[in-house]
């Protein structure tokens, strides 16, 4: 063979090395998957607890805030009618309808509700609809009772109850249901609870 001849096999085999070596090195190895699999798994023990109480604390700070609104709504309508929200105009019986309608819609000064603002219904609305959801069923209704010893809903069985006697309101769920959201302080409880 001449010069040139050898030097073409020589390079001719050296390509071959380099495409073979190249065609056989593409995949991970097992030991390499299993420690990138290690510490996605070590990342992920640190984070999710991480997040998840995130978004516990965050449920509970929402939840404060709904109260608060509802709480001003209810003060401010009591400020201009000089009752609480919740009584059909002329009669002395709650009426769980009337309280949310009286919050979100216009309302006259003996407290009868117009979707639409005029001369004669120059309150309100207090609330933005859609009423607010309880977080922990999903439900909108209010109960109201005229006074606080009046019986309770079960709790969960509706979203919010309301106490017309002192304006009090409060939403429908267990303590265990506040804890489990990271709202451990009594204090805060009692706020929310009663």
């Amino acid at each position: 063979m001449n010069a040139l001849a050898r030097k073409t096999c020589s390079v001719s085999g050296q390509a071959k090395r380099l495409v073979w070596r190249q065609a056989h090195h593409r995949a991970f190895s097992l030991v390499e998957l299993v420690i990138v699999v290690v510490i996605i798994g070590v990342i992920s023990a640190v984070a999710v607890p991480r997040i998840s109480s995130a978004a516990k604390g965050a449920k509970a700070e929402a939840l404060m805030a709904t109260l608060a609104n509802v709480r001003k709504a209810v003060d401010v309508y009591y400020a201009e009618h000089g009752k609480y929200p919740g009584y059909t105009p002329g009669t002395t019986t709650p009426d769980n309808v009337m309280f949310v309608r009286q919050l979100m819609q216009y309302s006259s000064e003996s407290g009868a509700v117009n979707p639409l603002g005029s001369s004669t219904y120059l309150y309100g609305p207090y609330l933005r609809p859609p009423f607010p959801t309880n977080p922990f069923n999903n439900l909108r209704d209010v109960k109201v009772k005229a006074v606080k010893a009046d019986a309770d809903p079960a709790k969960g069985t509706v979203g919010w109850v309301a106490v017309l006697a002192d304006g009090a309101f409060y939403i429908s769920t267990t303590t265990a249901k506040l804890n489990g959201v990271g709202v451990l302080d009594a204090k805060k409880v009692d706020m929310m609870v009663k």
